[in-house]
């Protein structure tokens, strides 16, 4: 073979081997596209969903039903999530607790990512690190504190859905009413300290902090936070949704 020909064999094989490197970078590029938008679909489902939570929780809606592309992702349920408040008078001994305990709407299997819906907050975990997409509708002024409890629970036969299809999240009322309204003298304050317990801590840290809340206990990684407001008067509103997961 002269040195021509070995320098076009050469040639065709480098250049093979770039179309074949450039076509498979190419298509992992076109999936990793694919499944970032999915993710970002199935973020604007869970806002969606939010929304008719919360006609259900403040309108007296019977029940709402959202629909949820799975595309290869499972929907279930996770962890209880712990959020507790607890009251003191600055002046009196007067003092008073309430907790909540909710099961969390989960949506993984995407890569890493993963969306949570708990609390009336919407996460977003990619790479384990969440951000909180979507706000509960907490209320933090130094006139009265607003904590709306949202008790979201499994129906009878808790099911996890998964594969192409579609899923249906039904959100149904159960009760509602006011677990708790703590007023304090005239000459006094309310000391109210609120405290997450959630694989999201973080995320809740964030939260408590943008509202001006002060930390008692702002390291995340025992999966625990409590933020401080002192405030003229505290209320604990308390809705319980039943979550029913359809085809």
């Amino acid at each position: 073979m002269n040195d021509r020909a070995a320098s076009e064999t050469v040639g065709f094989v480098l250049v093979t081997a770039t179309v074949g490197a450039v076509y498979a970078t190419g298509l992992e590029g076109l999936h990793d596209a694919q499944q970032f938008e999915q993710v970002n679909n199935a973020e604007r489902a869970f806002d969606v969903l939010a929304d008719n939570v919360a006609d259900v929780q403040r309108e007296g809606t019977p029940s709402r039903a959202t629909e949820l592309r799975l595309g290869g992702a499972t929907l279930g349920y996770g962890d209880p999530v712990t959020i507790r408040v607890q009251v003191n008078d600055t002046v009196s001994t007067k003092n008073a607790t309430y907790i909540m305990n909710a099961r969390p709407l989960v949506y993984s299997g995407v890569e890493d990512s993963e969306l949570v819906y708990v609390g009336g907050a919407v996460f977003r975990s990619d790479g384990g690190a969440s951000t909180m997409r979507r706000e509960p509708r907490y209320v933090f002024d130094d006139e009265r504190a607003v904590v709306p409890f949202l008790v979201t629970y499994p129906s009878g036969n808790e099911r996890t859905l998964s594969g192409d299809s579609t899923a249906l999240v039904v959100a149904y009322r159960q009760s509602a009413g006011l677990d708790g309204q703590f007023r304090t003298a005239t000459a006094s304050d309310a000391r109210m300290n609120v405290t997450v317990e959630s694989p999201r801590s973080t995320a809740w840290k964030r939260y408590f902090e943008e509202e001006g809340l002060t930390a008692i206990d702002g390291d995340a990684a025992d999966g625990s936070v409590t933020y401080q407001l002192v405030t003229d008067r505290v209320i604990i509103p308390e809705t319980v949704v039943e979550f029913e997961l359809k085809r």
